[in-house]
């Protein structure tokens, strides 16, 4: 028998080279994912015409895949109509707030006996400050390349970019078996796309399993070219990158390494769209280096939207402990583990006998979750918040988890 070396049947955990990464630029099929394109609608006019020029460089490489255009369509006009809600939002809080500094300064004349000519200066000058900020809101223009009531010009350069280069769509038994593979890993916690757990009872036809109709379809482009493959993503979950810590990522999920080795016999690599414009000269392409700025402004709107915050845990908790639900002390005790709790100990704070069934223990959480999604206090792309993590052989629950932006809020219970 042939002995074998470090990487032997662990060619996954191989080191990503900045030299192999060019290359699979250079050669590889460059696909992207749903949010690079609805993120063209938020970026400056700048960002999106060097997005443009470095994805058109890739030529016949650049590759689509079948759901990303799908989800693109689903969120395409909601994304739109978003572009005016800040404004609106701005001059919503203004006008709350003049009435608030107004009925203050009323009750304060009040109680100090001021005269109703004084009072009525300061009133005046309140009105006059909000005023004054509301017509400057209103008369900025935005520096967002398509603002809301302008041409889509984003939508005409993606069909020009796009054409000849979406996936064709899976049969209908072929989608249906790649849904419930996609439901079968949600369940099992292999990526990708178990971060959207939440989804499974969704109205969508795809329940949780958009993220693996976007895998399948890349691996089938993958083996059909025999490249490798780099793909352009904003999503930052767990269940496409290594997590190391701090919100540290070193590469995708070994797992998906491996998948796509051994479908292709090629390498994958994920790269955020900051990073694909930082390393534009690759492809021969220059970009502005403002540009990168811009993603990160991008980045940090979708990280406020996407991340858990100390309220939307809180909220829902408080969701689940008014209506008697024992998953909100669950949840308390993963967070104060780290982020995950054992069977065992799950039993022991509910109560019950160890041969009681967990099935269906976290849709509880998940409908809370959902209510509070639907009312805008928590983002709705957030991952779950609490996950059943499987047994592959006996497909029974061994712990629970929840995510990692939700411990590294270091809530105190």
């Amino acid at each position: 028998m042939t002995k074998g070396g470090l990487y032997s049947d662990f060619e996954a955990y191989r080191p990503s080279t900045d030299a192999g990464f060019q290359e699979a630029l250079r050669e590889g099929v460059l696909a992207v994912d749903t949010n690079v394109l609805l993120n063209l609608y938020r970026y400056n006019k700048t960002t999106v015409q060097d997005l443009f020029k470095v994805l058109g460089a890739a030529g016949e490489r650049l590759f689509v895949p079948r759901q990303v255009l799908a989800e693109f369509w689903r969120s395409h006009q909601s994304v739109i109509g978003s572009l005016g809600s800040a404004r609106k939002e701005a001059t919503t809080a203004l006008t709350k707030n003049k009435a608030s500094v107004g009925n203050a300064i009323r009750q304060w004349a009040k109680v100090v006996a001021l005269p109703q000519e004084a009072q009525d200066g300061f009133v005046e000058e309140v009105e006059a400050f909000f005023g004054e900020l509301e017509r400057k809101i209103l008369a900025t223009p935005s520096s967002v390349a398509v603002a809301q009531g302008q041409e889509d010009t984003v939508l005409k350069r993606l069909e020009d970019l796009l054409d000849g280069r979406v996936g064709p769509a899976l049969s209908e038994q072929e989608w249906k078996a790649a849904v419930a593979e996609g439901a079968r890993r949600v369940q099992n916690s292999e990526p990708p796309g178990y971060c959207d757990a939440a989804k499974t009872d969704s109205d969508l036809p795809e329940g949780a399993a958009g993220d693996y109709l976007v895998w399948r379809q890349l691996l089938d482009e993958g083996a059909a070219q025999a490249k490798d493959l780099v793909l352009v993503t904003s999503d930052t979950k767990e269940d496409w990158w290594n997590h190391t810590g701090h919100g540290r990522r070193s590469g995708p999920r070994r797992e998906l390494v491996r998948e796509y080795l051994d479908t292709t016999g090629k390498r994958f690599h994920l790269v955020e769209p900051k990073d694909l414009l930082a390393v534009s000269a690759v492809l021969g392409v220059g970009t502005d280096a403002q540009s990168q700025t811009d993603v990160d402004r991008v980045g940090d709107l979708g990280s406020r939207g996407s991340a858990w915050t100390v309220e939307a845990v809180e909220m829902v908790l408080a969701g689940l402990d008014q209506s008697e639900h024992v998953q909100a002390e669950v949840v308390r005790e993963a967070i104060r583990n780290g982020g995950r709790i054992a069977r065992s100990q799950v039993y022991a704070i509910i109560k019950r006998p160890e041969t009681t069934s967990l099935k269906g223990f976290t849709k509880p959480v998940n409908r809370i979750t959902e209510y509070f999604q639907a009312v805008g206090v928590v983002p709705e792309d957030a991952s779950a918040l609490l996950r059943a993590e499987y047994n592959d052989d006996t497909m029974r629950a061994t712990h629970f988890s929840v995510p990692d932006d939700v411990v590294a809020l270091d809530l105190q219970f």
